[in-house]
């Protein structure tokens, strides 16, 4: 959970340190960025859970 806290902090940190240097701080790009994060990192979680209980 750490880890994917730093993502989207890094993401957002960079998100904001683009859109200072371009005037454009657009959101939507980020909102999807951010929601395919956590997707991916749910899917990713439960798919290691699913291994390790069928190795045992």
């Amino acid at each position: 959970m750490k880890s994917l806290f730093l993502v989207i902090f890094g993401a957002i940190l960079g998100w904001g340190i683009t859109g200072f240097f371009t005037k454009g701080f657009e959101t939507d790009y980020l909102f999807i960025l951010i929601i395919g994060m956590v997707i991916g990192h749910y899917i990713g979680r439960r798919k290691e859970k699913k291994e390790c209980t069928e190795s045992i």
